[in-house]
């Protein structure tokens, strides 16, 4: 009993650490944010490889993201950093992993107070270690899904510009202010980066990467043969236009058609590890034989493996590629 007091004691103390050291970082060093956000904007590959290894040399024993991020390496560093641009948060790669090691803390201390089974606690602690990314992509996903909403208006934006004699940049232009965000922040990012130096090419490819839209590759991808082999590009943005609404529309009526096999999925998956947790809250001891014993946790063990076979082969039939 003395043990586990000293233990949550270690643990609330290390959260609070961890939370002084976040707040800290959200509320100092805005030059090195500002840069953050300036690659956030560039999102170039090397940039972020810089990025990373920035934060790798920042470690020390104060700065827990930092100090972990030198164990994880750079590569790690630089997808929470595109994962956090193309959810359009302000943070840095380090802030979110100190965030994520605080959820976990915080799990850990969760998970003593409503059990003693060290492999419940430790999977409270990473379930609270995950929740950040769920949430980040949460965020990334509704991103996704309103700047495909608004391509097709913008696009037409853009045929109706140079049609009317303007240049691409500035049809972009009249775009972004005739639209809301995503797509308005999206396109003067476009600007400003070329407005700064950077070939509307490769501002385009860094707005693709970004946004990470099949649909929006295939506008890129499409002003890019265009300048390569030539053409009226009003006509060829709005053919791509009409195939872009065809491609939303087919999605729609394909997330429709699919929607009972998701949610099949979803309890299929959510619905044993709901049951497990409320027995073991409710009555711990009820499940010994099948934690305690060899035979159990064989059964166990079998069971999980064929639980996420069968999420795998829901979620292979109801996700179409398109």
């Amino acid at each position: 009993m003395d043990i586990g007091i000293i233990t949550v004691a270690f643990l609330a103390a290390t959260t609070m650490v961890l939370l002084v050291l976040g707040a800290q970082k959200l509320l100092t060093q805005k030059k090195e944010k500002l840069k953050e956000r300036v690659a956030v904007v560039a999102a170039k590959e090397e940039t972020f490889a810089a990025a990373g290894k920035a934060e790798t040399q920042k470690a020390s024993w104060l700065n827990v993201g930092g100090a972990v991020s030198w164990l994880v390496g750079p590569d790690f560093m630089r997808r929470q950093a595109e994962l956090l641009a193309s959810a359009n948060l302000p943070w840095r790669a380090s802030e979110f992993l100190t965030i994520r090691l605080t959820f976990a803390a915080i799990g850990t201390v969760a998970g003593l107070m409503l059990t003693e089974r060290a492999i419940l606690i430790v999977l409270v602690a990473a379930a609270a270690f995950w929740l950040p990314v769920l949430y980040v992509g949460r965020r990334k996903a509704k991103r996704q899904s309103d700047f495909d909403m608004q391509l097709p208006d913008a696009l037409q934006l853009i045929v109706n510009s140079l049609r009317a004699g303007f240049s691409f940049n500035k049809a972009m232009e009249v775009a972004s202010q005739s639209t809301t965000p995503p797509m308005s922040s999206d396109f003067g990012s476009v600007l400003r980066e070329v407005s700064l130096g950077m070939s509307i090419e490769d501002a385009l490819q860094s707005m693709a990467r970004r946004a990470q839209s099949p649909e929006f590759d295939i506008v890129v991808s499409a002003y890019l043969i265009q300048r390569e082999v030539g053409g009226n590009l009003a006509v060829i943005m709005e053919k791509v236009a009409e195939t872009v609404r065809q491609r939303l529309r087919m999605r729609g009526e394909l997330n429709v058609l699919t929607a009972q096999g998701r949610i099949s999925g979803y309890v299929v998956g959510l619905l044993p590890i709901a049951v497990f947790g409320i027995v073991v809250v409710a009555a711990p001891d009820y499940l010994d034989p099948l934690i305690k014993t060899t035979m159990g946790r064989s059964a166990l063990i079998f069971a999980v493996f064929w639980q996420m076979v069968g999420v795998m082969m829901i979620r292979s039939i109801t996700n179409i590629k398109m």
